[in-house]
């Protein structure tokens, strides 16, 4: 018997997809130009004295608006000093010129607010996205609970501690038949998806808009009150471009009531994992489509591109579990990541304070609200879902209809080549300005030395002769 299944595994976004890593990239470690952002460690620059000056002065002083504008203002000395390059929405790229360096508002007590420019950094491995194995097993996860579950509304004993809402972690306990040591997820052991060449990316909006059209008094739209942020994404559309392995250990007899899962929870091989994920994902990814279709929301070029994929050459792979529809990251939305069923996802939603000042909230089926990527805050028509992605299992041979889908797609993005070359010679350009400095200064230093060493020949001369 074999005791260890491994799959290859290729991963192609179908959307934008953020996984945050908990860093930020700060409007004082980098530079937007010409729609790109470049990245760099401020110690790098060596700025001329009353440069240098002046920043310490800042910093002194704890002007941020001041030092902001400093960067900005003196970009020529940073920016050959730059070691990530990203694309950035043409929209963010203007809002960060508008603002950078100027006072968003000022508070009732008169304290003015800065604006936020930070953008949300993707996880990294060496420079480059990847998508982590905990990400793509929470996607599977959800999928074989929901198998599990079929629906079922949850038992009154697993009620959690807000009003009509569900404790999970109970539910989970009763669908696995056991706890974290016993569960049947431990045998299902995904490896991180590592980039199989340069990966496209761009900084996008994350916008939130609500779901259903609210109107006010005068029968205008009303907007949701979040502020848009910055992500950095990875960008939809590109073929295969993380590649993996995925581990699916067999048990066979073995069995201990307290240390392994039940026997007929143990996923008897990864197709019937694919099928589980997809039965779950893909009416979300349909519902998704339709109600931002409905709103006006979705990229109309997007939607007919994906709903001719799903009906072409993957749909029989999809059937089958050769290939899995898997939402990841962190704006995918509440409803990728809840069980089925009328009553059964318990959402919080945060409905602001009450009259005692305290936060209220309450528990719903469904959110009211959804992230979508953009490329500028005002764009309503051309917007898409955050996070799907399309997973092959054991890839073999080509997939021409996603494959020229993918083609299409990177025909509209930013040639990262002739970008690189463009700032090679600017580095370049920057290096022999350097360079020519240092030689000029080196050679006033020099002649400095020289005339006070003639002036002291002189004096000595001077002070040796006679009277006469």
């Amino acid at each position: 018997m074999n005791f260890l299944q491994t799959m290859r595994l290729a991963l192609t976004p179908l959307s934008p997809i953020h996984i945050g890593c908990g860093e930020d990239f700060e409007p004082t470690n980098y530079l937007i130009e010409d729609n790109t952002l470049f990245a760099f460690d401020p110690s790098r620059a060596r700025l001329p004295e009353p440069l240098a000056r002046r920043l310490g002065e800042l910093g002194e002083q704890a002007d941020l608006r001041g030092i902001q504008r400093f960067f900005r203002d003196h970009r020529q000395h940073f920016l050959p000093h730059a070691d990530v390059l990203i694309p950035v929405a043409p929209g963010l790229a203007a809002d960060y010129e508008k603002r950078v360096g100027n006072v968003a508002n000022r508070e009732a007590n008169g304290n003015r607010v800065f604006n936020d420019l930070s953008i949300e950094r993707a996880s990294q491995s060496n420079g480059q996205p990847y998508i982590p194995g905990s990400s793509l097993k929470g996607g599977l996860r959800t999928g074989m609970l929901d198998h599990l579950n079929d629906g079922r509304p949850p038992l009154s004993s697993e009620r959690g501690r807000g009003p009509n809402s569900w404790d999970s972690a109970r539910i989970e306990s009763r669908l696995l038949q056991g706890d974290f040591a016993t569960s049947p997820l431990r045998l299902v052991k995904p490896a991180d998806l590592m980039p199989a060449g340069e990966i496209a990316r761009e900084v996008l909006y994350a916008l939130n808009h609500k779901k259903d059209r609210v109107v006010d008094r005068n029968g205008n739209e009303r907007q949701p009150r979040g502020i848009a942020s910055r992500k950095e994404c990875i960008v939809a559309g590109q073929y295969r471009a993380f590649t993996g392995s995925l581990a699916l250990h067999n048990l066979g007899e073995h069995r201990e009531p307290t240390a392994t899962p039940v026997g007929s929870l143990r996923p008897a091989d990864f197709a019937g994992i694919a099928r589980d994920s997809n039965r779950y994902h893909l009416p979300r990814l349909r519902a998704e489509i339709r109600m931002l279709d409905q709103r006006g929301f979705l990229d109309p070029a997007w939607k007919k591109g994906i709903e001719d994929l799903l009906a072409g050459d993957l749909r029989p792979l999809i059937d089958t579990g050769r290939v899995l529809l898997v939402r990841l990251g962190r704006f995918g939305g509440a409803e990728s990541k809840t069980l089925s069923g009328e009553g059964v996802a318990q959402i919080k939603i945060m409905e602001g304070k009450g009259p005692d000042g305290r936060s209220r909230a309450s528990f719903h089926s469904h959110t009211k609200t959804v992230w979508l990527a953009g490329r500028n805050t005002e764009d309503r028509r051309h917007l898409l879902p955050f996070g799907w992605a399309l997973v092959e299992v054991e890839p073999q041979g080509d997939l021409s209809q996603l494959r020229d889908w993918c083609e299409l797609q990177a025909a509209s993005r930013p040639n990262m080549h002739d970008i690189r070359a463009r700032f090679a010679q600017a580095r370049a350009d920057a290096a022999q300005h350097a360079e020519r400095q240092r030689a000029e200064r080196e050679a006033t230093r020099l002649a400095e030395q020289a005339r006070l060493a003639a002036a002291a020949e002189h004096a000595l001369r001077q002070a040796s002769l006679t009277p006469a």
